[in-house]
């Protein structure tokens, strides 16, 4: 049973059905009963309702009239669509921090990152690696400082994670990958070399983006 606040209730219920989807317990095109969420978490039907309220703006679930909510299917056009947006807010953020930083100092905790990311690769935790992916975003906020990048960040790293979950069971050597344009993009970061960072981050999102193409049929 969850016990919180009703707003704190509410991300419970979010984030329990997110990691759901995330790793795939829950596929695409499963309705998600108010009813039945709300026996199962011992919650009240208006935390459920706005709980999936939240997962529509991060993209994890559609809700449609007289229908009710379900898990997004992941087509072809909206993966797609999905790393056309997430590959241009990364470059924006790539910039930013490329342009913003004035210490050394503040690059530490990349630094810090890329290590977590090796023990995980190590464990082949694939879970643990793609929180590690996805920490890059809170540790630049704070030299990136721009709240509005910040928040459209948020809304779509659970379906670019859903994604990275999909790409990694198919081939999990893309995390030695990932590592890798990691490791360049922070020289890149360094050398305030922004036409790099692009280069860099258009070309690991495509080949990713084929990776997820190319598992979809797993999805239905």
């Amino acid at each position: 049973m969850v016990q919180q606040d009703a707003g704190g209730v509410t991300q419970s219920i979010a984030d329990a059905l997110a990691k759901r989807i995330i790793c795939g317990e829950l596929s695409g095109g499963i309705a998600l009963r108010e009813v039945a969420i709300a026996q199962e978490y011992q919650v009240g039907r208006s935390s459920v309702r706005e709980a999936l309220l939240l997962l529509q703006r991060r993209y994890l679930v559609d809700i449609f009239p007289r229908r009710g909510a379900q898990v997004r299917v992941l087509t072809a056009q909206n993966v797609q669509d999905l790393y056309d947006l997430s590959t241009g807010l990364y470059i924006l953020l790539g910039t930013f921090l490329a342009q913003r930083w004035t210490n050394h100092s503040q690059l530490l905790p990349f630094v810090e990152v890329r290590q977590a990311m090796q023990l995980s690769m190590q464990n082949d935790d694939i879970e643990s690696f793609i929180q590690q992916c996805f920490a890059v975003v809170d540790v630049a906020a704070p030299v990136v400082n721009n709240p509005y990048l910040q928040q459209a960040l948020t809304n779509i790293i659970p379906a670019v994670s859903r994604t990275y979950h999909l790409a990694f069971k198919q081939r999990s050597a893309e995390m030695g990958q990932f590592t890798r344009i990691f490791d360049q993009l922070l020289v890149a970061v360094q050398a305030r070399q922004v036409d790099e960072i692009r280069l860099l981050l258009h070309a690991y999102a495509q080949q990713n983006c084929q990776l997820v193409l190319r598992a979809l049929p797993s999805e239905h």
